[in-house]
Order: structure tokens, then sequence, then C-alpha cells
């Protein structure tokens, strides 16, 4: 087990829970813990409490002006027309393929065959 924790985005689809939890890591679905509906602010502020990386599609949770204090975050900039499968094996590789350490205190950004680091 690894020592990141992560926080699924209700953008997210609810299997790609199970592929973190597969390659080792903590998870936990805003939708199982009634925060589905949650604005970005009180994700955010969850995932500090917390100390778990925000995983969504959602492009406003890299906004380190608006939220100054962030958790970090692995964001997905995939074409909307990839279905689930598609999404969720990006998802797999990219977590088989970084080591924790560029995660932590850090925005991801993943996109089709490559992704950028911006430290917090």
């Amino acid at each position: 087990m690894y020592s990141l924790k992560f926080l699924l985005d209700a953008d997210m689809p609810r299997s790609s829970a199970e592929v973190i939890r597969s390659a080792g890591y903590d998870i936990e679905d805003v939708r199982d813990i009634g925060m589905g509906a949650a604005k970005d602010r009180e994700i955010i502020e969850y995932a500090l409490k917390n100390e778990r990386i925000i995983v969504t599609r959602d492009a406003d949770f890299g906004e380190i002006l608006r939220y100054p204090k962030h958790p970090g975050g692995i964001i997905f900039r995939l074409p909307y027309t990839f279905r689930v499968e598609e999404l969720n094996k990006i998802l797999k590789e990219f977590l088989n393929s970084v080591e924790e350490d560029k995660i932590r205190n850090a925005i991801i950004i993943v996109e089709v065959g490559r992704y950028r680091k911006r430290s917090l």
C-alpha cells in the first residue's frame, strides 16, 4: 500500500476508484461521502483536511490563484468522446508509470500520451 490518498471527483467514472485502489492507493469517492453535489471549494477544503489528492476532469481545480491552499490534484484533459474504459486505461498507465514523489504537492495534467506537472 502506498502512502498517497486520493479523492475522486463526481465527474470521474465510479470505476476509476477501483483502478486507483487496485494500484494500491487509498481512495474516496465524493459521491460515497455525501459530497456528490459539493462546490469545488468544499471539495478542496475536504481534501486539505483529509490529506487527499483530487482526481478529476474539472480544470477549475488547477487554478492555484483561486485556491492558493491546495491539496494537489490529478486533472485529466482527455477528449470528451473517450469512453470509461479508455479513461481508466490512461489512469492505470499513469499510476503505473509515475513515482509518488512526482504526484505529491503538485497539480498534474494528464493528456493522451503525456503528463505535465506544476509543483505547489
